[in-house]
């Protein structure tokens, strides 16, 4: 059963395992900061979701807690923005009055570009080392998913849901790119050799795919893109007026000179 995604925002529970101190809160100014910050500071425990959903979003401005840790260091909320997206974690227990770490989960709300939630819930999915939609204490997550109208059931299908869009959307720039290379080679423009490396490249793609390895993905995609570049062996140079200048090879020079005049 696949369930439609919202067009704005994505909301998905999920559990905690592990949780070290290795991060702080920036007294100056509530940004999260690396343990080893020499100003004043708070400790906080981030835990392994938020870790590598943060490894996930490449580009991501420092985030800010919006609520800071108090005596519970693992209770805590941040946001932060990447690309056109908006990110916030909340860290709340929800079995065992938040003793262990296994009583904690985080509640991930996104907005943006669906595109762009998918990506990057399908990478945080990937590069888990459990199914973050999977919980330690079910009977009690179920109580309190139920409190936000959610399920445990419902939520999983979230999580699927985002990876299928986001293999969806991988899939189709590998179909797109094997469809121009196939034209290519059908029309004889290309070298056979180069065909071939594109097809490899392709064919690596599909392998990192269905390793759920998004950016192998488009490394490959780029490598087969490249590829077909190759033989465009024009040189390029802007004029000061910001024209074009095509400039080629082997022109035979001519003297004009006048030598009897001198």
């Amino acid at each position: 059963m696949e369930v439609d995604l919202h067009p704005e925002r994505s909301v998905l529970h999920a559990q905690v395992r592990k949780a070290r101190s290795n991060h702080c809160v920036d007294e100056a100014g509530r940004y999260l900061r690396s343990a080893h910050h020499k100003g004043p500071s708070s400790k906080v425990y981030l835990g392994d979701v938020c870790e590598t959903l943060l490894r996930c979003s490449v580009g991501a401005e420092t985030p800010v807690f919006t609520e800071v840790p108090g005596f519970d260091e693992q209770r805590w909320m941040l946001e932060y923005t990447v690309g056109a997206l908006h990110v916030s974690v909340q860290s709340i227990p929800y079995w065992g009055f938040g003793l262990l770490t296994s009583g904690y989960r985080n509640i991930i709300i996104m907005r943006g570009p669906v595109e762009d939630r998918a990506r990057i819930i399908h990478d945080l999915a990937a590069a888990s080392q459990h199914n973050p939609w999977e919980f330690a204490h079910r009977r009690s997550a179920e109580k309190g998913l139920a409190k936000t109208g959610s399920s445990l059931k419902a939520n999983e299908m979230m999580w699927r849901s985002h990876q299928k869009r986001a293999k969806s959307l991988l899939s189709e720039s590998i179909a797109a790119l094997e469809h121009h290379v196939s034209r290519l080679e059908k029309k004889g423009d290309v070298d056979n050799n180069l065909i071939e490396l594109a097809y490899l490249e392709i064919g690596l793609a599909h392998q990192a795919l269905a390793d759920d390895n998004t950016p192998a993905v488009e490394r490959a995609l780029s490598r087969g893109e490249a590829v077909l570049l190759a033989p465009i062996e024009i040189e390029e140079e802007s004029s000061p007026d910001g024209a074009l200048l095509v400039i080629e090879e082997d022109v035979p020079f001519v003297d004009m000179t006048d030598h009897e005049s001198e």
